[in-house]
């Protein structure tokens, strides 16, 4: 992402130990540290399905589009739908909570 978009991630997860914010690298990159993480929390992107295809836990959060149409595919693929399909409706508490699921 952008430089003010990494600022932003590294400002949400102070105090979060089990949250990490990786710098930019390869897909390659990506797949390894993925292909090792105990959980992902991700949204409906390209990572969320390269995790169900690392067979890696994964809460995938979703707003306006629809996780039958688009979700992954595979065990412990969890789906977290923001209130009202906005994910500015969609509290820290209840993706917290499918986590402790896992």
């Amino acid at each position: 992402g952008a430089p003010h978009e990494e600022e932003r991630a590294k400002r949400l997860a102070e105090g979060f130990a089990y949250v990490e914010v990786l710098p930019k690298m390869s897909l390659e990159g990506v797949a390894r540290v993925l292909a090792g993480a105990k959980f992902v929390v991700s949204v409906d992107t390209g990572l969320s399905h390269l995790t169900a295809a690392l067979d890696r836990p994964n809460i995938t959060v979703y707003g306006p589009t629809d996780p039958g149409l688009i979700g992954g595919y595979g065990k412990n693929q969890m789906v977290c739908r923001a209130p009202l399909k906005s994910l500015n409706n969609l509290e820290a508490a209840a993706v917290y909570k499918e986590i402790t699921l896992i």
